[in-house]
């Protein structure tokens, strides 16, 4: 297994040093003098360009996946921001998920292994870190989205389809609430943009005009597949909020709530109810504490599932009867370093208890 991963890790790096000599034109016409007859606004691109260009990075993913009942590894790309000096990368949720490796490639060409800090996928924002220390990267500098305005410029690097470095202008089209929140206190809002986003982009910075990040691109609406001027971006504001962890918890789970029907249906048991565990972020406290995601895609009760993973029953003393019971059992941990858990697992209950000490941190302040 490991060497399937080492192998695929490889084609990535080579399909990464294929696209750069692809964009090798692109780059000598970064290094091309500044024409004397240009535009106020060409200008200030020009300018949020050259200075945000070198925080901006690609991020390469492997993961192993169950086809025809064989293993097999596939890869994924998107784009990221430095935003510390400690080298954490913020980036989309999705182009993170299910990611058992990660590599990540700094302006300058060179490849870094990165670690998995934070996911919530409800709002698509992660955040990773370089796993080494790197001389001469800059970090981006955060902005305000909630001091934006409908109309004025907004500019996206990125990787659309591999193109590295690739930069697009446009403006901010309007503001989204689709009336989903994280942990019921943080709205999970988005920035319409038609600055150009394709698949590549995901992750990447959405820029103000003095090149402050202002959010992080998410989706699209499309019907041909490609850009067709209305992209989703989350909102910095949203990111600072779900990055601060010092009053709730983090356990890196991505998981579905399955009644007692479900259950019955599914796993021909009895029992109220569980989180049927699909993802499990690789170094999170779940994963720590050795709980299991599925890796059987299937489609069910007018549903789409990964099969395979751990049922929780109990969190603490709360049974899974509901989904507010899940809710409940997460007020009454808040302040608690240790969660015990009961689970199922291959027909079999089981316990374990989930370290929470860690997971409390403003990862933003860490300077």
């Amino acid at each position: 297994m490991t060497s399937k991963r080492s192998t695929l890790i490889f084609a990535l790096a080579l399909c990464a040093f294929l696209v750069l000599l692809l964009t090798s034109a692109a780059a000598a016409a970064r290094k091309k003098p500044v024409p004397d007859r240009l535009t106020q606004e060409e200008t200030q691109a020009i300018k949020v360009f050259k200075n945000a260009l070198p925080s901006v990075v690609t991020i390469y993913t492997s993961q192993t996946v169950v086809q025809s009942d064989e293993e097999v590894q596939q890869g994924g790309i998107g784009s990221g921001i430095l935003v510390s000096p400690q080298f954490h990368v913020l980036t989309a949720a999705h182009v993170l998920k299910g990611a058992e490796e990660i590599v990540v490639k700094t302006h300058d060409g060179r490849m870094h292994p990165a670690e998995f800090l934070f996911s919530e996928a409800s709002a698509d924002i992660a955040l990773i870190k370089l796993q080494n220390p790197v001389e001469g990267l800059v970090h981006a500098e955060l902005g305000d989205s909630d001091k934006l305005v409908v109309g004025q410029a907004a500019y996206a690097i990125g990787s659309p389809y591999g193109l590295e470095s690739s930069f697009s202008v446009g403006h901010i089209s309007g503001f989204r609430d689709f009336g989903r929140f994280y942990d019921g206190t943080i709205p999970a809002k988005f920035i319409q943009t038609d600055a150009a986003i394709n698949t590549g982009n995901s992750g990447g910075p959405l820029l103000n005009s003095n090149g402050q990040v202002i959010g992080i691109a998410s989706r699209i609406l499309s019907v041909s597949g490609g850009f067709q001027g209305i992209g989703f971006v989350v909102p910095i504001n949203t990111a600072k909020a779900l990055l601060s962890l010092k009053n709730r918890f983090w356990l890196g789970i991505e998981g579905i709530y399955l009644n007692q029907e479900g259950i019955a249906r599914l796993m021909n048991r009895e029992l109220k109810g569980g989180l049927l565990i699909e993802r499990v972020a690789k170094g999170s406290p779940a994963d720590k504490a050795g709980l299991r995601g599925g890796s059987v895609p299937a489609r069910l009760l007018n549903r789409d599932f990964l099969l395979g993973g751990d049922l929780v029953i109990s969190f603490g003393t709360e049974e899974a009867c509901d989904s507010e019971c899940l809710v409940q059992s997460g007020r009454q941990f808040v302040d608690a370093d240790r969660l015990p858990v009961k689970f199922l697992r291959s027909g079999a209950v089981m316990e374990t208890t989930i370290d929470l000490s860690g997971s409390r941190r403003n990862f933003l302040e860490e300077r």
